[in-house]
């Protein structure tokens, strides 16, 4: 009997893939919600911006768990390595935080200066 094990695999390309995402989604949802946001008296941008951070982060982390397979940055890479895998995991882990921190400053601004300015 042949059972097999699930495995678990890590998509280097999850942070470049999730941050560009969550950061276009929070802009959207700011601009499309003030309406809403006005007339309800409600601030909801710092929770919108909290839970787009943490998926942000989640797909850096994924990268991170990624790039962790490889042998950390003393590898020693020969000409044409084949490993295109550990520049696209790190830069997977750099958008995501970049792109976290971007969202956590615009979910700051919506603290700081409320959806309604008037």
């Amino acid at each position: 009997m042949n059972v097999r094990t699930p495995t678990f695999t890590v998509a280097p390309w999850a942070g470049l893939a999730a941050g560009p995402t969550c950061w276009a989604i929070n802009t959207q949802l700011n601009y499309a919600l003030v309406p809403w946001f006005c007339g309800r008296g409600l601030n909801i941008v710092p929770v919108i911006a909290a839970v787009l951070v943490a998926v942000s982060l989640a797909g850096a982390v994924w990268s991170w768990l990624a790039w962790s397979r490889y042998e950390g940055p003393g590898l020693q890479v020969p000409e044409q390595d084949g490993h295109p895998g550990y520049l696209l995991s790190g830069l997977g882990v750099a958008a995501g935080v970049l792109f976290a921190l971007v969202i956590l400053m615009q979910g700051l601004a919506g603290v700081i200066l409320g959806p309604c300015l008037r």
